[in-house]
Order: C-alpha cells, then structure tokens, then sequence
C-alpha cells in the first residue's frame, strides 16, 4: 500500500501566506525523507483559504529538494486552461522532476467560488474538462497535427514542441467517481483520487475494470487511492484535544461560513466528535485499527492520501507523520 499526503494546501486566511508556503515545501522535504510515497498538491483560485493557482511551480520547486517521492497534481482543473498551454507546463514539469510527477485532473468545484469567479457552473466545467482531455490525448498520440475547435479553445495543426520525459507519457489521474472518467483511467492505465468512501470502491473498480477492457490496459484495485484528513499524537487524548480547535474553526469558518455547507443540528462539540470517528485521528494504535477497517470495508486499495492540516502546530504535525511512518505504516505494508 502506498501512503501519501494530499497538500491542497489548507491554511486559515490570517496566516502569512509566504510563510505558510515554506513551511510546505519544508514539510515535502521532511515527508520524502521519512519514505512518503506520493504527494498531491491541488489548485484553487478563490477564499484564500487554499491559496495555491499553480500546483506546477510548488512540484518544480520541491523536486529540487527532494529525492524519491512522487508528485501529482490534486487536481489541476481542465477547464479553466487551453489544453496546449496546459499540457505544455505538465510535459515540461515531466522533464523537471524526470518523471516523478502525475497528470492529475478534475472538474474543480471542490471550493465552489473556484467556478463562479470564472463564470462556470459544474456542469459546464465536466464538458469542458472532456474536451480538453479529448485534445490532450490527442496532442500525446503525435499521430499528426491536431486541429480542434470548440466555444472555448481552438487548436489549428498543433503539435507538441518537446516530447514528455516519461514513456509514452506521464501518467494521469482523475479525481471523480463519476463512471465515465473512472473508464477512461482505467482506458489510460491512471489513478482514481476517490476521497474517503471506502465503500463506493467495488463500483469505481467495476468501471476501472470497464475501461481497461477497450484497451491493452488490466485495471488493478491498486489503482485506487481514498482520503482522510490525518493527525496522530502518542496518545489518543492528546491528538485529539490538539487538534480540536482548528478542525471546528476550519469547519464553521470555512466549509459553512465560506463553501455554504449547512450548519450541523448538533453543538461544535458534538460534530467534532463524529470528526474524528470518520478520519485518521488518534494514537498510531487509533490509525491501524481504523486503517484495517477502511480496506477491509473497501475490499482492497492502491493506498492512502492523508489530507495535510497543521491546527495543532507545525512540529507536532511534523510528528504526526513520523509516527505514521514509523509505528504504522510498516504493520501494513
């Protein structure tokens, strides 16, 4: 199983956004040196709650300081980029982290406003995100120049200036559950970024399973990743209570006051407590024993990305993740 960290990134607003940004690079460093397998780096334009537009320059600066741990971006959002353009910085970042880096993809939305400041809705976000793909995929084939033209990009005998690094190509992901993409990942070999729903599994691998079939691909659970947001102390106690105040802030502050999530019917109190039941928060005893269940309820996955947050302050953050790397991830791997 894979274990790795889904660095969106999150951080209150009031937080100096250069320092937060060093402290995340240092944190890449920190994880690559523990034997951390993957990291995912996401791209948001709106809220500054999660301040990254360009997962590109994050991965292209920590690959320099970095030896072994695998990039993805998580997700960059096709709709908001000609697909050319985009294609372009990926295949250059390919050449500049040589080949530690994955394609990852997404309708956007996960902050809604990262769509409203565009102008666009979900739905056409999906088309969008599509036909972009359509293009991509096209540019990749280097069969011949491409011309393509839709309400909002054109392509005209396009080709690609510089091959990828990776053969035939990067790999790629998608962040979705919706079976169309799940088919193309497994059509395209990719990875399936599905959240933390362990039991929607077996559906996603019955698409994966779909898709590989119209290719020379064979689909594999371990192409499936889920996600929980992760914090581990060395007792539960203590995990717990340190971490409590910045989960309800992000919660109340954020995902209702900001995203428009509706208000829990119970006390802060009470929804922190059922939390922590649903995410990897605890004593590294906590983190096995709920580790084991989320695959025995998933019926088997390609690994973990935990959801990075430092409410409980940086160092201990930092140890939250040797004591997963230390005291949990070998009685499973």
């Amino acid at each position: 199983m894979q274990f790795g960290i889904f660095l969106q990134p999150l951080h209150h607003p009031t937080t100096d956004p250069n320092l937060a940004l060093r402290q995340d690079l240092e944190l890449l460093q920190h994880l690559d040196a523990l034997g951390v397998d993957e990291a995912w780096i996401g791209e948001h334009h709106s809220t500054g709650w999660e301040n990254v537009g360009s997962p590109e320059l994050i991965i292209a600066s920590a690959a320099d300081h970095t030896e072994r741990i695998r990039f993805g971006t998580g997700v960059l959002q096709l709709g908001l980029h000609h697909p050319l353009v985009v294609l372009d910085r990926m295949i250059l970042l390919d050449h500049m982290t040589r080949g530690r880096t994955t394609f990852g993809v997404g309708v956007g939305g996960g902050i809604p406003s990262d769509l409203t400041v565009f102008g666009l809705d979900g739905p056409t976000a999906g088309r969008r995100m599509r036909e972009s793909l359509d293009a991509i995929r096209s540019l990749l084939d280097g069969s011949g120049p491409v011309t393509m033209k839709t309400d909002w990009f054109a392509l005209h005998e396009s080709e690609l200036q510089m091959r990828p690094y990776s053969r035939p190509h990067m790999p790629f992901a998608v962040a979705s559950s919706h079976p169309d993409n799940v088919q193309l990942m497994g059509e395209m070999g990719g990875t399936v970024l599905l959240g933390g729903a362990p039991d929607r599994v077996d559906a996603v691998y019955a698409d994966l399973e779909a898709g590989a079939a119209r290719s020379s691909h064979t689909a594999s659970r371990d192409q499936i990743r889920l996600s929980y947001v992760l914090h581990l102390a060395h007792t539960t106690q203590e995990a717990v209570e340190e971490f409590r105040d910045g989960a309800i802030k992000e919660f109340y502050e954020f995902q209702v006051g900001v995203n428009g999530r509706p208000r829990p019917d119970v006390t802060p109190d009470e929804w922190y407590d059922s939390y922590v039941a649903s995410h990897i928060i605890g004593s590294p005893e906590d983190a096995l024993s709920k580790i084991r269940q989320i695959v025995e309820t998933s019926g088997g996955i390609g690994g973990l990305l935990f959801m990075n947050r430092d409410w409980a302050g940086v160092e201990a953050n930092r140890e939250s993740w040797r004591l997963l790397v230390s005291e949990v991830a070998p009685k499973l791997t």
